[in-house]
């Protein structure tokens, strides 16, 4: 997918922008001291932050269609039981968004231009307004439309709800084997 125009490539982002890891307020706890030395404790929410990564996943359940590939009657079906619907397991990142402008950081800053990630982050700054945006970087609106449109489509090129498994069994390997564990 690719967008058309800058207002549906901002509504794509702001759509997904909330689901961002959330940055932690407080940095130490009251009164808690740590180890030997006697320093204050982390919070949970910085200690989070410390040991965490952007690309942290976790399983989630997708409901899909069954297309009955193993059975000569659909109620014949292992995997649905005739419903035609299954569930299957699959991996999410837990904040796609965060991990998308983490590597979208990584990017080349064209000659004579801002960086993509602070054209991005200008813009949310913005409230989404991308003419406020162009005023506040000092540059022309058509300008400012053209880098902000490439910007956001490097940051959907780098968007993805989930890692890219390598399957080399077939769906009804793995609802076996996960119904034998």
């Amino acid at each position: 997918m690719t967008f058309a125009g800058l207002t549906e490539a901002i509504d794509w982002t702001a759509a997904r922008w909330d689901g961002q890891r959330p940055a932690p307020i407080r940095l130490h706890q009251a009164h808690s001291v740590d180890g030997a030395l006697g320093g204050l404790m982390f919070t949970h929410s910085f200690a989070a932050a410390l040991d965490g990564s952007p690309s942290v996943t976790s399983d989630a359940v997708r409901t899909v269609s069954c297309y009955h590939p193993l059975a000569r009657r659909p109620f014949d079906c292992p995997e649905c039981f005739g419903l035609g619907v299954k569930d299957v397991r699959v991996d999410r990142y837990r904040y796609p968004m965060t991990l998308a402008l983490h590597k979208l950081r990584h990017v080349l800053r064209p000659r004579r231009q801002p960086h993509p990630l602070a054209l991005i982050l200008t813009l949310a700054d913005h409230g989404w307004d991308w003419r406020a945006t162009s005023r506040s970087l000092d540059v022309h609106p058509d300008t400012g439309e053209a880098l902000l449109l490439r910007a956001l489509r490097q940051l959907h090129s780098r968007y993805a709800e989930g890692p890219v498994r390598w399957i080399d069994k077939s769906e009804s390997q793995q609802h076996a084997e996960a119904l034998a564990s």
